[in-house]
């Protein structure tokens, strides 16, 4: 009996390990289902549904950056770390990147004037929505957005969909680093097991707290059968 509880213990910690992320500044998603298919504007006051403006045949993971052009403080922070890190990736990875205002003040102009003013990539896409929209969208990212004497309050962070564009992973603050936004992009990118467990630790640590329990009353069961011939 003192082996099985042993072994429950090891089994125990072995999950619970695994279920801590790497980085305190990677965090696995809250939920891993597609982001709501809300309707958007582009730069050219084109509407567009989130979804037909990111999919495409074996599309690459997507970098989700909320923010919104009037701010002066950790938006334009976060624009150009997310552009220095992409660009200094060794070796490169592919991906797509969107950009989505959480303003409902926001204008195709005040989009434009974001890209020319923080040099954003041209192939990065700047989106802007309608109140209902922003509000079904960054409920489901848990995203709490305050106003405050005219400026928008909001948490410092990005999302990383994978190519169903479901949501697998969050980079908090602005000080997280190439390595570990590379390492977040191969991560979501993969297929396996592994990546899918390491982006679900509860998931994990319920599977090895049920394993320890199976483990335990095999154990249990065996000692009884065998107390008789003992």
């Amino acid at each position: 009996m003192k082996l099985a509880a042993v072994h429950q213990r090891v089994l125990l910690i072995l999950a619970f390990a695994a279920a801590l992320p790497a980085s305190a500044r990677t965090i696995p998603a809250l939920q891993q289902s597609p982001v709501p298919d809300v309707q958007v504007f582009d730069e050219d006051a084109q509407p567009a549904s989130l979804r037909s403006l990111l999919n495409r045949p074996g599309g690459d993971p997507v970098i989700f950056l909320p923010i919104y052009t009037r701010c002066t403080a950790s938006c334009p922070v976060l624009t150009h770390n997310l552009a220095t890190a992409l660009a200094g990736m060794n070796p490169p990875q592919s991906y797509r990147v969107v950009i989505f205002s959480f303003d409902p003040l926001e204008t195709t102009e005040s989009l434009r004037l974001y890209r020319a003013r923080q040099l954003v990539p041209p192939d990065w896409k700047i989106v802007r929505s309608n109140p209902t929209e922003i509000s079904r969208l960054f409920e489901f990212f848990r995203y709490s957005i305050m106003s405050q004497n005219g400026a928008l309050v909001h948490p410092n962070e990005v999302f990383l969909l994978d190519s169903n564009l479901s949501w697998r992973w969050t980079l908090l603050g602005e000080d997280w680093s190439a390595r570990e936004l590379a390492d977040a992009i191969a991560q979501t990118r993969s297929p396996g097991i592994v990546a899918r467990m390491n982006a679900s630790p509860e998931r994990l640590a319920w599977i090895g707290f049920a394993t320890a329990l199976l483990s335990l009353s095999i154990a249990g069961a065996w000692m009884i059968w065998r107390k008789p011939f003992a």
